[in-house]
C-alpha cells in the first residue's frame, strides 16, 4: 500500500501547531497579575536578552542614560547597553543602572519600551511565561499583561520593541543568556 509520510509530517505539523497555538494561547492569554506571576531573575548576573527570529539583542538605544530613553533590538555586541540583570521581575540595564519599562506606565496595546528610573511599579516588572526546554520564553508586563515584542517583525537594527497581545511567535519569544 502507498503512503504519503510527506502528507502526514505536514497534516502533523498543521496538527501539532494549532495544538500549541491553541493551548499555549490559553495559558498566554491569562492576565498576570502582581499576585500570581512568574518572575525573572538571574540571580544578580547580567544577561543579554535575545528574540528568538533574529537572534538580536535588548539594548537601550546608542548607550543613552537618560529617562525615556528607546530601548530597541540591535545586532549583539556584548555591550553593557544589551546586559541586563534581572532581580525579582525588575531588569536593570548595566550601562545605564535604569530599569525596563513601558512608555508612561500604559495599558495599551502597542505602547513602546524604554527605560526609567527605577521606582518599583508594576510597570518595571517582567515575568516569564510558556517557558520552553530550549530556554526561550515569553516575557510579559506585570501592570500591563501585554508581552515583550519586537513591533512588526522588524528583523533590522534599531527596530523598536513594544508590548503586544500574546502570540507565541518568535518575535515574543526571548532568551536570556
Amino acid at each position: 500500500m502507498f503512503e504519503n509520510t510527506t502528507v502526514k509530517r505536514r497534516l502533523g505539523s498543521v496538527a501539532g501547531a494549532l495544538a500549541v497555538v491553541v493551548g499555549g494561547g490559553l495559558l498566554a492569554a491569562a492576565p498576570a497579575s502582581a499576585a500570581n506571576w512568574n518572575p525573572i531573575d538571574t540571580a544578580g548576573q547580567a544577561v543579554q536578552v535575545r528574540v528568538a527570529f533574529n537572534g538580536k539583542c535588548l539594548e537601550v538605544a546608542d548607550w543613552r542614560t537618560d529617562d525615556g530613553a528607546p530601548v530597541r533590538q540591535w545586532t549583539c555586541t556584548g555591550g553593557a547597553n544589551q546586559q541586563w540583570t534581572f532581580s525579582d521581575g525588575v531588569a536593570v540595564n548595566q550601562a545605564s543602572g535604569k530599569c525596563l519599562a513601558v512608555v508612561g506606565a500604559s495599558l495599551q496595546r502597542g505602547a513602546l519600551i524604554e527605560q526609567r528610573s527605577c521606582d518599583g511599579t508594576n510597570n518595571q516588572k517582567w515575568g516569564k511565561v510558556n517557558i520552553h526546554d530550549n530556554g526561550l520564553m515569553s516575557i510579559h508586563n506585570v501592570a500591563s499583561s501585554y508581552f515583550l515584542d519586537v513591533s512588526g517583525w522588524n528583523p533590522n537594527d534599531g527596530a523598536a520593541v513594544d508590548q503586544w497581545d500574546p502570540s507565541l511567535r518568535d518575535n515574543q519569544l526571548w532568551l536570556l543568556g
